[in-house]
């Protein structure tokens, strides 16, 4: 692989007397070849279509092809005491730990991403172009980073070398070491190389694990090869379920530093705690964004919500049990909430009230006034979907609601809730609510006193339009299914 002419490796430092190598590369005539020679070069270095001057020809040709180019840059490093300069191109990880990671997608399977996860295609130091990409991997805290498939870009590329060492270093005290062949331009470390100290005990969110790598050509002098920088997210035990790189993101980064399973459930927790919950892209994620009717609502993922960025209650409760999932820890469950039967209603209106249809959740007004047709349901509703006959002259008004995520007055008339429940205590993520502890009486009620409204059913069968009652503070409706 020939690399092209925006290949700039590190300058080494390292400078020798002049008469070693010649004066072609002491362009100031100090009687040596030192950092001011090497910022001349650098000038005369010519671009994609650019054209060398004599004066950088006179100097700096050295091969006397009229071109300053990476053969002469080469030659600049071997009067630097290099014998050639070295750049990563391309990394896989690996270890008894690592998993990959999947791309976020909506539906069905979502694909991993693929291998190596390091290239930098056009070697200009960076993975940020097109053709480039640096892809996220997982580790497990307290056990040990390793990469295979290491491969760096060799100038000359006529050099012919083995046993080559290689050293990687980065955060938190890790050491990657190895050796390698170099052969046709490339440097290639077939065995795959192993951290010598583990990763913290913790869970850890690198933004970029920047591993800097460095090359000894020569078998003793270490000379700078660039530096590789991932995206890897270091989870609490073995990650569990689906592996979307979101469910990595928010977990990861809520519970950096955390090294216990309630610590960790904590923190995730803090962040839909607090409603402001963002994707792998950085997008903010909704519950019901702009709509006040469920039904136009059409994801209740985890995965269709931080895919397209909103969800009903559904979506939330199933992505904080993915997050708590993808930290390794189990036990989580999916809790529904329904209207409890109250047979103490009457039989009226030619309808068994034995439970209601539903509920509404905060704020809603009460006209007071005549009650309607039906006891049970004596204020007329007309519901935002327009499901049910309408009331010419309603009594109950849709007010500003209970915050949830990203949004200010949510859809609030539902036939059922979602929420999770881990550890006896249970979490209300749509709205940020809890987490609501005690025996599971009390803690539905205590759901219960910070949400309900009022209870919704059929108040005028003949025209199917619905009437609802408000909630009792004293009294239990709800149930909690597990």
């Amino acid at each position: 692989m020939k690399p092209p002419r925006g290949f700039l490796p590190f300058v080494a430092v390292l400078l020798l007397p002049i008469a070693v190598y010649g004066a072609d590369f002491d362009h100031d005539g100090d009687g040596d070849v030192d950092l001011a020679d090497a910022a001349d070069f650098l000038g005369c270095l010519n671009g994609p279509g650019s054209a060398v001057s004599p004066e950088c020809a006179g100097n700096h040709d050295s091969d006397g092809d009229l071109d300053v180019d990476l053969t002469d840059f080469a030659a600049l490093q071997i009067a630097f005491g290099r014998i050639g300069a070295v750049q990563i191109a391309s990394l896989t990880f690996t270890g008894d730990s690592f998993h990959d990671v999947a791309i976020d997608c909506p539906a069905g399977y979502c694909s991993d991403y693929g291998t190596p996860h390091w290239l930098d295609e056009n070697l200009d130091g960076d993975a940020d172009d097109p053709s480039d990409h640096k892809f996220p991997v997982s580790f497990i805290r307290g056990t040990y980073v390793a990469v295979s498939s290491l491969e760096f870009v060799v100038v000359p590329a006529d050099l012919e070398l083995e046993d080559v060492p290689v050293v990687g270093t980065g955060p938190d005290g890790l050491l990657l070491e190895g050796t390698g062949t170099v052969s046709n331009g490339e440097l290639v470390v077939t065995a795959d190389l192993s951290a010598s100290t583990p990763l913290p005990n913790t869970v850890v969110f690198y933004d970029t694990l920047d591993i800097v790598w460095q090359v000894a050509l020569d078998g003793v002098h270490f000379h700078a090869a660039g530096t590789s920088r991932n995206p890897v997210y270091v989870t609490y035990a073995d990650p569990m379920g689906e592996r979307l790189e979101s469910y990595f993101y928010i977990s990861t980064n809520a519970a950096h530093g955390q090294d216990d399973d309630q610590g960790t459930i904590d923190a995730i927790w803090d962040e839909f705690a607090d409603l402001y919950v963002v994707n792998v892209r950085g997008e903010r994620l909704g519950y019901y964004r702009d709509i006040l009717c469920a039904a136009d609502c059409p994801y209740y993922t985890a995965k269709t919500l931080v895919f397209y960025t909103y969800s009903q209650c559904g979506g939330w409760a199933d992505l904080m049990i993915q997050g708590i999932r993808t930290q390794g820890i189990s036990g989580t469950q999916f809790i529904t909430i329904e209207p409890r039967s109250t047979p103490t209603l009457p039989l009226d209106c030619g309808y068994s009230p034995a439970s209601a249809a539903g509920f509404l959740v905060e704020n809603y007004g009460f006209v007071s006034g005549q009650p309607g047709p039906c006891p049970s349901y004596p204020y007329r509703f007309n519901d935002p979907c327009s499901f049910y006959g309408e009331w010419p002259e309603p009594d109950v008004l849709d007010l500003e609601g209970i915050p949830g995520q990203d949004n200010s007055n949510p859809a609030s008339w539902f036939a059922r809730h979602f929420i999770v429940k881990i550890n006896l205590k249970y979490y209300d993520p749509s709205y940020g609510a809890g987490p609501f502890t005690g025996t599971t009486d009390e803690a539905t009620m205590a759901w219960e006193l910070g949400a309900m409204a009022g209870y919704w059913g059929i108040a005028e069968p003949a025209s199917s339009r619905l009437g609802v009652r408000k909630d009792i503070p004293q009294i239990r409706e709800t149930f909690f299914d597990q």
